[in-house]
């Protein structure tokens, strides 16, 4: 068995954060899942994550705000922006953004096979 990819999630809609962690949770991610964006900021500074991802689900509301600080912190790990909301772009810490409501779960797990580094080894012969 795969050992799993430490990935942030970070949502201030406990719904959607919930609902998006346990569908990531279902992969090869090991998913902590934050509705605070400082308790977000802390685990990115001192954890050694795959990826973040940071989910912005409704227009107008102060965690859009929140997300442009998160991205403006100097961090080493890739990002994923995914703006449900609409109202967050141009973007331009973010590594990838995916924009718009009807981003899915396949949207965003492609994203995640692109930004989190694979360690490739020996396959097994079966």
């Amino acid at each position: 068995m795969r050992a799993k990819m430490p990935i942030l999630l970070y949502c201030a809609d406990r719904e959607l954060l919930s609902a998006t962690a346990f569908a990531l949770r279902l992969q090869p991610y090991d998913v902590t899942a934050i509705d605070d964006s400082r308790g977000a900021a802390a685990v990115m500074m001192a954890s050694d994550l795959a990826c973040g991802i940071l989910i912005h689900a409704r227009q107008g509301d102060l965690a859009g705000r929140l997300i442009h600080r998160l991205l403006e912190t100097d961090l080493h790990v890739p990002l994923l922006l995914v703006d449900r909301a609409g109202d967050l772009a141009p973007v331009r810490y973010a590594d990838m953004v995916l924009y718009g409501r009807n981003t899915s779960m396949a949207h965003i797990l492609g994203a995640l096979n692109v930004l989190c580094p694979r360690k490739r080894g020996p396959r097994s012969a079966a």
